[in-house]
């Protein structure tokens, strides 16, 4: 006598099981959940009242490999925490969202190859566009989005090589910016502290403070490049490092307003005057550059305009129309009592 066996249950309510609560075929349940103009009121309320008995949820990966769409948004992040990236989503979340996509967001910790993995991931579940805020990308996650005949945003910068689509701040202007700033300024002797970033971000900040030393005939050699992340930490433990290899130093510019403020923090703690022996300014604009003593001159960067922008741009892309490649976002100079 043979035995037939039957898979194990995962436990998870089915199509099937909706089909036959309603007492239908499960072709009519797909139908009534998918368009459900195509069905009877009374043949749909009866559907529906077996898909909230049963908590039915539908898998919306599958629907979407069989229909080849999606309304799924792939969003690959270097780190949750970085500078702007909770008001860029934010900006996104408000244009993207009441137009029926969802993002799904993931961290690749600055890991190249975890990126890789993660993109894959998302591919294979067809998402509907792809919007990346780091800009350093493997040969095969390169080949990956250009073969996938999909949107892609690269958010944050401009740069001059995009995959495809690309809103943000010109880096470059807003670092010579800054830096102009000090030496109309009357400061003669400036430094540039960088930390652990993105290596194209870094290359940004470089050029901008280049472009602005060399026009001034001043010497753009009083950098230091921390191996360690752009934290109160680094400023305050760099600052001393600064003051050894050049005492004649009387503005710092610094690439995050953490690392600012805690160079600030530890020129209190040496007594030196801020900004009367040492001026110091920041990047970013974050709330702690508002609130500390002095308060800190820095580059305010539009996050938020920036996600929505970016927003704009692909919901227009995805919808087949014209989309504005180049939105009016800039970074802002915030002029304070730090120089």
């Amino acid at each position: 006598m043979s035995l037939t066996r039957k898979r194990r249950s995962t436990g998870k309510v089915t199509l099937a099981d909706v089909a036959k609560l309603a007492g239908v075929g499960t072709m009519t349940v797909s139908r009534a959940l998918r368009t459900p103009e195509q069905v009877s009121d009374k043949l749909r309320e009866k559907i529906e009242a077996a898909v909230q008995a049963l908590g039915y949820m539908p898998n919306m990966a599958a629907s979407a490999l069989a229909s080849a769409s999606s309304w799924t948004i792939g969003m690959v992040v270097p780190s949750l925490a970085q500078v702007g990236c909770s008001e860029m989503f934010a900006g996104l979340q408000q244009i993207l969202q009441p137009a029926g996509y969802q993002i799904m967001l993931a961290e690749s910790r600055h890991h190249i190859d975890q990126e890789e993995k993660l993109l894959e991931t998302l591919l294979a579940s067809n998402i509907a566009a792809a919007i990346l805020l780091s800009v350093e990308h493997s040969d095969t996650t390169r080949q990956w989005l250009e073969n996938s005949g999909i949107p892609v945003m690269e958010i944050g910068a401009k740069r001059t090589d995009p995959l495809d689509m690309n809103i943000g701040i010109d880096n470059v202007a807003a670092m010579f910016e800054l830096t102009q700033t000090l030496i109309e300024r009357g400061y003669q002797n400036i430094g540039l502290l960088c930390a652990n970033q993105e290596q194209w971000i870094f290359q940004q900040h470089l050029q901008g403070w280049y472009k602005a030393m060399l026009r001034h005939h001043m010497s753009p050699n009083r950098v230091i490049n921390a191996a360690e992340p752009p934290t109160f930490t680094t400023g305050a433990a760099q600052l001393p490092e600064f003051l050894l290899a050049w005492p004649e130093l009387d503005a710092l510019v610094c690439v995050s307003d953490e690392m600012a403020c805690g160079a600030l923090y530890e020129c209190q703690r040496r007594r030196i005057k801020v900004p009367d022996d040492l001026a110091i300014v920041g990047f970013g604009d974050s709330d702690v550059s508002r609130v500390c003593q002095p308060p800190l001159t820095t580059i305010s960067v539009p996050h938020k305009q920036i996600g929505i922008e970016a927003g704009r741009a692909l919901l227009a892309r995805l919808n087949d129309e014209e989309w504005d490649d180049n939105p009016a976002i800039s970074a802002k100079l915030c002029l304070r009592d730090s120089c």
